[in-house]
């Protein structure tokens, strides 16, 4: 711990920092120790999930808030699915992205209230490497700079991911509605 404190420049920031690594470390190792089902790897998730924290100690405003728990959470899930990425690479996606122009988007219609529930679910059964950057976009309005440098990833991978997420949400919520249509 003393390694994360010597990296924070005010004892304000310091004191928050350590109320937050005393309050959520054993929850962050839990979370992280679920996905890996290794003691070892867990902590090793926590401590990136740290290093990045201090970061962006800026965004958490009551050390003891569900939001806080919530973004911390993301952070060390971001942290396992880079430790997952490494033991087993991903295939290399080209970064070329479609042309929208002139397309209604089916997410924008989805955005009403009565739809809001089946968006969430939706969103929630996304891969981890595409939900996370909706949990940052939307819950914490982090912009793509931010979130890449939390999750060890340039800007503009981030839009790439957005962009496949948001493809992805489009088919889930096409086929939702064509479910509901049929019953």
């Amino acid at each position: 711990m003393f390694l994360f404190l010597a990296l924070l420049d005010s004892l304000e920031e310091q004191e928050k920092f350590t109320e937050l690594y005393n309050h959520y470390r054993h929850f962050m190792w839990y979370v992280a120790n679920q996905k890996l089902q290794d003691a070892y790897l867990a902590e090793d998730a926590v401590q990136e999930a740290f290093f990045a924290l201090i970061r962006h100690l800026d965004k958490v405003e009551d050390v003891y808030s569900p939001r806080t728990k919530k973004f911390l959470a993301t952070i060390v899930r971001s942290k396992v699915v880079d430790i997952l990425r490494k033991q087993k690479p991903e295939e290399e996606y080209s970064e070329e992205l479609a042309d929208q122009k002139g397309s209604a988007d089916i997410l924008e219609q989805y955005l009403t209230k009565e739809n809001y529930n089946c968006l969430i679910s939706c969103i929630l059964e996304l891969e981890d490497c595409y939900r996370v950057i909706f949990e940052y976009k939307y819950m914490y309005q982090l912009s793509d700079a931010q979130i890449g440098d939390i999750l060890g990833i340039s800007a503009k991978n981030v839009n790439i991911r957005y962009f496949r997420a948001r493809k992805k949400l489009q088919k889930m919520i096409q086929k939702e509605g064509n479910r509901f249509e049929r019953a």
